[in-house]
């Protein structure tokens, strides 16, 4: 009787494990992915010493119109000091301030019918957005949206990314991935370069591919000298520089190599350095960026689950980068465990104090230097 007992217990546990390769062996090899992977090895993490020594200089910041804007990407300000920022929602929204530097009053300014994730004011004082699935538009001081560009050639550009203008009014921005609707998760665990550099011209209106082959192409900033412009290059943790001008003209290089993070957007500031910003790399990521059989493997999970790991709580992060006009990396600043910003996709000097977006967060950040 035991015996018998013993050996339907056995049978029963021989089945579950039956059944249980039988499904790992179908999700491994039968079950689709959603991307073709490259392998590629990153370079070891920086070691946390010196200017990458954690710290806590982010915690200080102040929360602007905190719970009233929904993923405020990037960050423009007017003549009159205004502060301009799109959500998720489709809108560009007006942050002013009142007499002690705080957000007294947020409105709509536009609806783009997309995410607009650049913004950056020309000259005559319209705001040129690079709007996600629509495309380079420009909003007047009526709030009103043209749409200026939505192709290169015979090429849709659905991810328009940041941008930023000449002085002629030309304006550069970059189209992130011609394959994906999002950086994170498919279009980074690829690994292909699938991200381009485009500009504007608003007197001929002609659009032009100026380069493509990028990993994920994202942050865009002008030199002081409009010599070369700089472009984040998210998935390969660096930052290349485009020739516009002299000997290197219409070549790329590395400018910054090896960035702790994931670097989102790019600003200049008055002194003539650079500000970046993103969510630092992980062990996890940098060890599956090594295996493409693995990073096939793991996109096959829920995607509303991928697109929310860099939001949890244990994931949270805050760190903005500074840099040189050489590429070097001068400080950073952290909230290491994002407990008062985290997700930071853009930085803007003014003056002495740092304005911050954040891609999943609901506030921007205003962070005194002093």
């Amino acid at each position: 009787m035991r015996k018998s007992r013993l050996k339907t217990i056995v049978r029963a546990i021989l089945f579950g494990l039956g059944a249980l390769l039988l499904v790992i062996g179908l999700f491994l090899f039968v079950y689709p992915s959603p991307i073709n992977p490259a392998s590629w090895k990153p370079k070891a993490m920086p070691d946390p010493t010196g200017v990458y020594e954690e710290n806590r200089l982010l915690h200080d910041s102040e929360l602007l119109a905190e719970g009233r804007l929904l993923h405020p990407e990037d960050i423009a300000f007017d003549s009159d000091g205004n502060l301009y920022t799109g959500t998720q929602d489709g809108v560009i929204r007006r942050l002013s301030f009142g007499n002690d530097g705080k957000a007294a009053h947020v409105e709509a300014f536009a609806e783009t019918g997309g995410f607009p994730l650049g913004v950056h004011f020309d000259l005559q004082g319209n705001l040129i957005s690079a709007v996600k699935d629509v495309g380079l538009v420009s909003v007047n001081r009526q709030g009103e949206v043209t749409v200026l560009t939505d192709q290169v050639g015979d090429s849709p550009i659905m991810y328009a990314d940041e941008l930023d203008i000449a002085k002629d009014g030309t304006v550069y921005f970059s189209d992130a991935s011609t394959k994906f609707d999002y950086g994170w998760p498919y279009d980074t665990l690829e690994g292909k370069p699938y991200g381009r550099l485009i500009s504007y011209n608003p007197s001929t209106r002609e659009t032009k591919l100026l380069s493509e082959g990028f990993y994920f192409a994202n942050g865009v900033v002008l030199s002081p000298n409009e010599d070369f412009l700089l472009i984040n290059e998210t998935s390969r943790y660096r930052i290349l520089r485009y020739w516009l001008k002299g000997a290197k003209a219409n070549t790329t290089e590395v400018f910054a190599d090896n960035l702790p993070i994931l670097p989102d957007n790019i600003s200049a500031d008055h002194e003539g350095n650079y500000w970046t910003a993103g969510n630092k790399r992980t062990a996890l990521l940098d060890s599956l960026q090594r295996n493409a059989f693995a990073k096939q493997q793991f996109a096959k999970l829920p995607l509303n689950f991928l697109r929310g790991l860099p939001s949890q709580e244990n994931n949270r992060n805050g760190y903005v980068i500074q840099l040189s006009a050489n590429g070097e990396v001068m400080r950073t600043y952290q909230d290491p465990r994002g407990e008062k910003i985290h997700s930071i996709s853009s930085v803007e000097r003014r003056g002495d104090e740092l304005f911050i977006g954040t891609l999943y967060g609901e506030a921007i950040g205003k962070y005194s230097l002093q």
